[in-house]
């Protein structure tokens, strides 16, 4: 008999010719449009309160990113090793699109269903209309890397429910097993704790998260973080696909590609989890949080493809085998992305699933209707980036402005979980079939607004002949060389001798973080291949933040200057996730380096910066324990 396999088209509803609607940021979400989030709330119980057994249900769908490692929906392709895994991949971001547009229409479904519930009435009508616009928020940690309050904090929550309104358990918070089968959960801790969990008390079998004051909040690295992704979005070098998207080591001799999206999204991994479900390739999809970050993640890869359309996934040969690839074959654009079906025929590939439009959804910052020209559209996804993140950028603080911003910050938070939204910008969604209005531009197409001020007074003294010097601590490590996650700490001066505070430490500059399975218990037999033959993974932290923050000590950003202040002042240390210590010399594997560059700063003409020509800073490192010298490998 033939498999009747699943179809994933995302939601058709509420798409009205080239209009969609779209995917919001949670605190916007939560602060402007309350009813949507109560539909948001009611969809994920439902969801989460479906049986295992369900193809559609929360445990399944969240399964398909590691444990159980069975094959979903009937889908085990050619290959013959376990897992769908893509991380360390060129098709590590193509892979997850059509995941979340899977996940995102299983949870439209159950909001519709639990608006079916409601009896007949003002409330139900109220929440019918809605209905079609609903798509799943994301959670903009680059913007705020605060993590929302009714994600973190709130373990019950108050919505308006079929049978009134009643305070129930938060899905946001975490998600309940009910009961969990050893077979499918071998690994000790994870077999024992029935809801998701972050920093648990290891000591504590039960496991019940940490109190708030003592959870690493991702809020210590977010000005790094945002540094992270406006360098990702503005950068030369990042203009190709394949350095942009995976954490893979290029090992091509430049020190300028260091970073990717997959490792900038290792370090939400690691600095979330914390020994917990979040911190595990294999149980991470599992924690709702995992949702609100990989649409950023999407939104993020979104927009590169608005900056650099021309580059994309190309083919490079895959190195390790999966339920659908075999090791030495070729991974690329028509690459079936197993196990998610376009069809009963056909798979999505990362070249059909270029238009993330194709899923009925998209994202504030790409509106492409109602405006005059792709170039318009591309110009509005340059003034984003200016708001969102160039305001605190080191080029535009330095120069005291950000050429291209508007408002305040299309989403800028004063406190955690209130928005503020750039004067002036509207982006209607539809309201359904019938739905006529479209936007007369998108929130960043405001030409007649005028560069707004960067979160600094400025520092022309420090721009030569319309450039700054910047400066980039690049690691490496093999992946699996802690025997699973890791973090390696980045410092400027000194630093808590206690390894639990290095997260907290003031002098933390950044965290580059490696997202691995443990290779002596996982059942990824990509993971255990890499493991074997020595993956390497890489990051970039920038440094020119922190060291703007230490100008009148440091009094300029050239080298002459600079060089000696990182010798003295630069540190490294490794932990787990859990925040205790790894001694550098157990990740033999682990090199730190440093590179500068100069930078054109932006003008109205051209509103990113322009990177010139790389420099390795040797010095700095060498002779230091895991430090880069030359004539090491860049």
């Amino acid at each position: 008999m033939a498999t009747n396999y699943f179809n994933i088209t995302g939601v058709r509803e509420g798409v009205n010719g080239p209009a969609v609607p779209l995917r919001q940021e949670i605190r916007a979400l939560q602060s402007t449009n309350p009813d949507m989030f109560n539909l948001y709330i009611l969809g994920l119980q439902r969801m989460q309160s479906l049986p295992k057994t369900d193809r559609l249900s929360w445990f399944q769908i969240a399964g398909i990113h590691g444990r159980p490692y069975t094959a979903w929906d009937s889908v085990r392709g050619n290959g013959n090793a376990s897992g769908y895994c893509t991380h360390s991949s060129i098709l590590f971001l193509t892979w997850h699109r059509p995941y979340l547009a899977l996940y995102e229409q299983s949870l439209f479904e159950n909001v519709k269903a639990a608006v079916a519930a409601f009896p007949p009435g003002p409330t139900k009508d109220k929440f019918t209309r809605l209905v079609p616009s609903f798509r799943m928020p994301y959670w903009d940690w680059a913007a705020d890397a605060r993590v929302p309050d009714v994600v973190l904090r709130e373990q019950t929550i108050e919505v308006e429910t079929a049978t009134g309104r009643q305070r129930i358990r938060n899905p946001l918070y975490s998600y309940n097993f009910g009961s969990i089968d050893r077979r499918e959960f071998p690994e000790n801790r994870f077999n024992t704790w029935l809801n998701t969990v972050r920093y648990p008390n290891l000591a504590n079998v039960a496991a019940q998260m940490r109190q708030i004051e003592t959870f690493p909040n991702p809020g210590t690295n977010g000005l790094n973080l945002r540094d992270r992704v406006y360098a990702l979005l503005s950068r030369n070098n990042y203009r190709n696909f394949a350095f942009f998207s995976n954490d893979g080591w290029n090992n091509n001799g430049h020190p300028d590609d260091y970073d990717s999206l997959e490792s900038v999204h290792n370090t939400i991994h690691g600095t979330i989890g914390g020994g917990g479900h979040m911190s595990t390739p294999a149980y991470a999809g599992f924690d709702p949080i995992f949702w609100l970050h990989h649409t950023n993640v999407d939104r993020i890869f979104a927009l590169w493809q608005v900056l650099n359309p021309s580059s994309y996934v190309v083919d490079q040969r895959a190195r390790y085998s999966t339920f659908w690839s075999q090791a030495n074959g070729t991974e690329g654009p028509n690459t079936t992305l197993l196990p998610f079906h376009q069809n009963q025929t056909t798979y999505w590939t990362s070249l059909t699933c270029r238009n993330l439009k194709i899923f009925g959804s998209t994202y504030p910052e790409l509106v492409d209707w109602g405006v005059v020209s792709p170039d318009q559209v591309r110009l509005n996804v340059q003034r984003a980036v200016q708001t969102l993140y160039g305001r605190t950028a080191p080029v535009n603080r330095i120069l005291g402005q950000a050429p291209g911003a508007i408002g305040a910050s299309v989403l800028s938070f004063s406190q955690p979980g209130v928005a503020i939204t750039a004067s002036g910008s509207s982006i209607p969604q539809t309201d359904g079939p019938g739905d006529e209005e479209t936007p007369a531009q998108s929130h960043g197409g405001q030409s007649e607004q005028q560069p707004i001020q960067s979160e600094s007074t400025g520092h022309l003294d420090l721009i030569k002949d319309g450039a700054v010097h910047e400066y980039f601590c690049n690691v490496r490590a093999d992946k699996y060389a802690a025997g699973g996650s890791f973090n390696v700490h980045i410092f400027l001066g000194d630093f808590s001798d206690d390894a639990t505070r290095r997260a907290f430490d003031d002098n933390l500059v950044g965290t580059f973080s490696v997202f691995a399975n443990d290779p002596e218990t996982t059942g990824c037999e990509k993971c255990q291949d890499e493991a074997e033959n020595g993956l390497i993974v890489t990051g970039s932290i920038p440094l020119t933040g922190a060291l703007l923050d230490r100008i009148p000590e440091l009094n300029s950003l050239e080298p002459d200057h600079v060089i000696p202040y990182l010798q003295s002042k630069l540190h490294w240390r490794c932990n787990r996730p859990d925040n205790t210590a790894i001694p550098r010399e157990e990740i033999s594997s682990l090199k730190v380096g440093v590179a500068s560059v100069p930078v054109e700063v932006p003008t109205p003409d051209h509103l990113l910066p322009r990177y010139g020509e790389w420099q390795p800073q040797y010095e700095v490192t060498a002779g230091r324990k895991a430090g880069v010298a030359e004539g090491d490998n860049l």
